[in-house]
Parts: C-alpha cells; structure tokens; sequence
C-alpha cells in the first residue's frame, strides 16, 4: 500500500536547489503541490512521497526528510533550520495513512528538532514546536510481545512545546496549552484528565497550572519580534 514515490534521484536534486520559480516548477512536475509565494531553502529529501505547501509557507535551511510516505503543510506554516523527518517505511505497506507530518495554517516550528513520522504528527493551527533538540517519537516497540506498532502525536490549536521536550506515541498536548522545557509527554491514562488552557511540566508531564488569556494565542502569524528590553543586567563594568 505505499504511495508512488516521485523519482527519488530527480526530487533529490530539485529540492536541494535554491529556491527559485524554476525549483518550484520542477517540484511540482515531481507531483508535488507548491502554492504561492512559498520559500523552500535546500533541503534533503530522500524516498518521500508527495509534499503539499500551502500559500506562504516557509521551510528554511538544511532540513532532512527521510522516508515520510507524505507531507501536508497549510497556509504560511513555517519549518526552521536543522530539523530532521524520518519514518519507518515498513509499516506503510500496511497503510497510507501512516508516515506522515501534518502541520496546520500558521503551525511552527524553530530549529533542530527530530520528528519520528514513523505514525502521524500533527500540529494544529497555530501550535508551535519551540526551543532546540525536542524528540517526538511516533512509534515505539512492545517489549511483552517483541513487536512494533505506529501511533500518533497530535499538538492542539496555539499549543506549544518548550525547549529540549520529548512526545511518545500517542501523546496529546490539548489545545492553547504549554509544555514546559524538558518535558515528557506520554499517552494519558484518562484523556479527559487532559485539561486545555494548562501549563504541563515533568517526568511524565502532568497538569501544573491554568493559563489563560496569552497574547501568543491572538498573533496573526508564526513570528514573534524581538521588543525593547533593560540591557542593564549584561553590562560588565
């Protein structure tokens, strides 16, 4: 049941070309779905199925995708430098629905991070992966029975993820919800002891306190700018 892959040696050498309208036409001819005003840095992708970008969005610099049997991004979503896609192809002989990454409008994510797609992750609109070196691992192996399964990941609506977090198979962060840097996020017991608008934090993550009313929620896109600080506190004399 695996998709039809785009020739891998010609879809290799198109997407790391720079980005350019003739790169954007040769990806398309590849079968992939380009929309407008996207920016697409070189990446290395390598035995992907189709890639389908919505209008604005951005993949930046030096990026892995390895294996994904397809990869779904909205309307001005975002992917920065550094981050690596994998999936384990052998469970989509079982299943076209495995092996994927969704990202939702305006979803983000910053740099070096790893996404096993082994299953499905998805990131709803406006969530966030943020920080550096998050782990989210789509699959994991049963000891009991010596036997691997897929599962998948889902990051709610204007979720985000603090810095060096890790997600398993199955995890659930809910909606307007935070996870705090060097978290771990394991399937809940009772999804709904899985509260939304909660700060979640430790080892395994469990609720710590309500938030509410986060400017971030109200942005109109991926970036947040720098603003005026006191830079009193990094003098040296």
């Amino acid at each position: 049941m695996l998709k039809r892959r785009p020739n891998k040696w010609l879809s290799l050498l198109a997407w790391l070309l720079p980005d350019s309208r003739f790169k954007q036409w040769a990806l398309r001819r590849l079968g992939n779905t380009i929309g407008e005003k996207v920016r697409i840095s070189p990446t290395l992708v390598i035995g992907c199925g189709p890639f389908s970008l919505g209008d604005g969005t951005i993949i930046a610099g030096l990026n892995v995708f390895r294996n994904l049997s397809s990869v779904t991004l909205g309307r001005r979503c975002y992917i920065g430098n550094l981050n690596q896609f994998t999936a384990a192809v052998d469970y989509q002989r079982f299943s076209p629905l495995v092996g994927r990454l969704v990202m939702r409008d305006r979803a983000a994510m910053t740099n070096r991070h790893y996404f096993d797609c082994s299953g499905l992750i998805l990131m709803e609109a406006y969530s966030g992966v943020g920080g550096i070196r998050s782990i989210l691992q789509s699959h994991e192996i049963d000891l009991q029975t010596d036997q691997t399964a897929p599962g998948r990941i889902v990051i709610g609506e204007n979720a985000m993820t603090g810095t060096g977090c890790t997600l398993l198979k199955d995890s659930y962060l809910p909606d307007h919800s935070v996870l705090a840097a060097r978290s771990l996020l394991v399937k809940a017991k009772d999804p709904g002891q899985m509260p939304a608008k909660t700060l979640y934090g430790g080892s395994p993550a469990r609720p710590l306190k309500e938030i509410d009313n986060l400017a971030w929620w109200a942005r109109e896109d991926y970036n947040t700018p720098p603003t005026p600080f006191d830079d009193t506190k990094f003098r040296l004399d």
